[in-house]
């Protein structure tokens, strides 16, 4: 399973599932997180400021994708505090999140690496362990047909 890459807006992106993460001592989402928020009338915002969802580590929560995103459903995962954890952590939520696609049943997924979440790591190493682990869980669990995941570069 190879993953294609796109540098599309995160709203043109098809899919079944959008993924996308959420740094837990961030105020309020930024990034494409920030942007699909403003396309969803803030509905990140309003569970962070309601205290339902504020991107704790092993919480993640599972939005409609609404008009604006081509995705039919939109899953934000808490990272925890930013820096929090290296390499360890990274392939630990790189299962979690495929666990939890394949509980979804989702055909196609867009994904936004989560390397705002790792400072003190290279981009190319977050990458590379985060997709190792994804990928592999992916296929364990899903053998055919193959899920189709599409990266947000």
């Amino acid at each position: 399973m190879t993953p294609v890459e796109t540098a599309a807006a995160v709203e043109t992106v098809p899919a079944d599932l959008l993924v996308l993460f959420h740094v837990a001592d961030e105020p309020a989402p930024r990034g494409r997180l920030g942007r699909v928020d403003w396309l969803l009338c803030g509905a990140v915002s309003r569970l962070r400021a309601r205290g339902r969802f504020r991107g704790e580590r092993g919480r993640r929560v599972l939005l409609v994708g609404g008009g604006q995103l081509r995705a039919g459903l939109v899953m934000v995962v808490g990272l925890g505090p930013r820096g929090d954890g290296g390499i360890p952590a990274l392939y630990r939520l790189s299962y979690e999140v495929a666990e939890a696609i394949l509980e979804l049943r989702c055909g196609s997924i867009a994904l936004d690496l989560p390397c705002r979440a790792f400072p003190h790591e290279p981009p190319d190493r977050v990458r590379r362990a985060f997709l190792e682990g994804f990928l592999a869980e992916l296929q364990r669990g899903r053998p055919s047909p193959p899920v189709e995941v599409t990266l947000l570069t």
